[in-house]
């Protein structure tokens, strides 16, 4: 009971003044997180970054669950990608996603595929770093 009290007065002040986007992971990491909603912000992602600070991320959302298919395409950066339900739990984890060059030709280019309503990108090691696994409850604080 101690602990369930301890994580509940952790999201109150973590996520109580916030005004930016973020994802408290279950070991009370959080993150800020960019979002991409529409088409336009989904289909760029993160393409053509060349940093990706830790605690930092972008959530993709879309309408509802179903199975979602990433590639890195122009992404500069290897990610973790963590398909998330509209429950906020990790239902999949494409771990260490390498990252492709510019012009790379499609066949060259990495895929993941998951069940969810979002897709929560990351620097690559991070769900090593924070022993994130599948069931694992994610809280998302978005606007």
């Amino acid at each position: 009971m101690y602990k369930i009290f301890l994580f509940l007065l952790l999201c109150v002040f973590a996520f109580g003044a916030c005004k930016q986007n973020k994802v408290l992971l279950p070991n009370g990491a959080v993150f800020e997180v960019e979002i991409a909603k529409t088409p336009q912000q989904t289909e760029r992602g993160l393409m053509f970054r060349k940093t990706l600070k830790d605690k930092q991320g972008m959530l993709f959302i879309f309408g509802k669950n179903d199975i979602r298919l990433f590639w890195m395409k122009n992404t500069l950066i290897d990610l973790d990608m963590l398909f998330i339900d509209d429950t906020g739990t990790i239902t999949g984890i494409a771990k260490n996603m390498p990252r492709s060059y510019l012009g790379a030709p499609e066949e060259e280019i990495a895929q993941a595929a998951g069940w969810g309503k979002y897709v929560l990108e990351v620097k690559a090691g991070t769900a090593q770093k924070y022993n994130l696994k599948e069931g694992d409850k994610l809280i998302l604080k978005i606007k």
